[in-house]
């Protein structure tokens, strides 16, 4: 199926594969692994599913094949899909290509369109998270550390070859020519734009306790026509992809837009499901377990029942979310040293105490519920949270 036709790409879906194939020369930036880096000589990049999200070990019948494994994969891969594989860059993930989002943003003559598919609940990483595996020549192997150096994570940390865990993957068409700087440029305006849509969502990061700036796998294709060999139009290249620039707000609009829709397709995440409690702390230890457990230590049984059998209405309550990322605001800066120790457990308790308030509907109980949660104030952050939601259950309905 055609999805796109101009004067420099037509863009195609068939199954579960998306591709673009040039009809004049590109200069391309890709982070692929076969045809990857710099190049002036493609004449296709493609996206395509290689497998499902979970537990999907496939066999791709390659034992025979004289090239090496991922050498081995790209040839069988692009003959399925009928692309040249001496001229194609092509990256993999478990998203479905039907969830692909297309996207443009324009000025005067600058076009900017990206092509998207992501996914981010298995695999999102923070920048400098602990890494999982180190890279030999043989391949990679786990990196082994101590307890006490393990990072909090909710879930193990990943294989580098499970890109079916949730990946990110961006196909970026400028149509006006780009100095090899510029596109190396645009690289990191790409990379800002996937991460302000995280983080504008608030998505945990599933290797520590911190906000996600992308995934472990994250995959890129930036494409520029190259000044026409014939001295036709246009005679010049940009030089210029920054934050100060059209080009890079361009970049940045777009990639926002199509990422942040992606999520809504592909996993069914928008900004009106991450208002509640959980979406805020739970990154802190603040899930629903958490708190059906503070509420069983602080409630008398029936009314942790009643409080189990309502905790989704109570998890979503709007201003209970607004408590709880301030909250969770307050964790952050205190663990990137920005309030000291000491400041930050007042304010945490203040927090806690708001947020009992806003589940009690009672703003005026606050001193009364700081007082209350005052002996639980040496509990880890989200335990604390998750206290100051069952009392303020409690203070509710007394």
């Amino acid at each position: 199926m055609l999805l796109r036709e101009t004067n420099r790409y037509h863009l195609y879906r068939q199954g579960r594969y998306l591709w673009a194939a040039f009809a004049r020369p590109h200069r391309v930036l890709s982070t692929c692994k076969v045809n990857g880096g710099l190049r002036e000589d493609l004449t296709h990049v493609a996206n395509h599913q290689s497998c499902e999200g979970v537990a999907h070990d496939r066999h791709h019948g390659l034992s025979s094949s004289p090239l090496p494994g991922l050498d081995a994969f790209h040839v069988q891969t692009c003959s399925e899909a009928e692309l040249p594989p001496a001229t194609t860059a092509l990256m993999s993930t478990a998203a479905n290509m039907q969830c692909a989002v297309l996207a443009q943003a324009a000025h005067e003559e600058l076009c900017v369109s990206v092509v998207a598919t992501a996914g981010v609940l298995g695999n999102a990483t923070r920048a400098g998270d602990p890494a999982g595996w180190h890279e030999q020549p043989e391949g990679s192997r786990p990196i082994r550390r101590s307890d006490d150096a393990k990072p909090a994570a909710a879930q193990p940390l990943r294989s580098p070859d499970e890109t079916g865990a949730g990946t990110i993957v961006l196909l970026v068409f400028i149509n006006q020519p780009c100095t090899p700087a510029c596109l190396t440029r645009a690289a990191t305006v790409v990379t800002e734009g996937k991460s302000t849509a995280l983080l504008d969502l608030r998505m945990p990061s599933l290797q520590s306790a911190g906000l996600a700036t992308g995934t472990g796998t994250d995959q890129l294709v930036i494409a520029a026509p190259l000044l026409p060999s014939d001295g036709g139009e246009p005679q010049w290249e940009r030089h210029w992809a920054g934050g100060h620039n059209s080009l890079g707000e361009l970049l940045g609009r777009a990639i926002h837009a199509a990422v942040t829709r992606c999520i809504l397709l592909q996993n069914g995440v928008c900004a009106e499901l991450r208002r509640s409690i959980c979406a805020a702390l739970a990154r802190h230890g603040c899930d629903e377990a958490e708190l059906r457990a503070q509420a069983r230590a602080e409630l008398a049984a029936p009314e942790a029942e009643l409080f189990a059998h309502n905790l989704t209405a109570l998890i979503h309550d709007p201003q209970s979310a607004a408590a709880a990322y301030a909250l969770a605001e307050i964790i952050d800066l205190a663990r990137a040293g920005v309030l000291h120790a000491e400041v930050a457990r007042e304010a945490l308790i203040n927090q806690a105490a708001l947020l009992a308030a806003a589940v009690a509907v009672a703003p005026e109980q606050f001193a009364a519920l700081r007082e209350a949660l005052q002996p639980h104030r040496g509990l880890a952050p989200g335990a604390l949270a998750a206290r100051a939601v069952a009392l303020g259950f409690a203070r509710k309905w007394t």
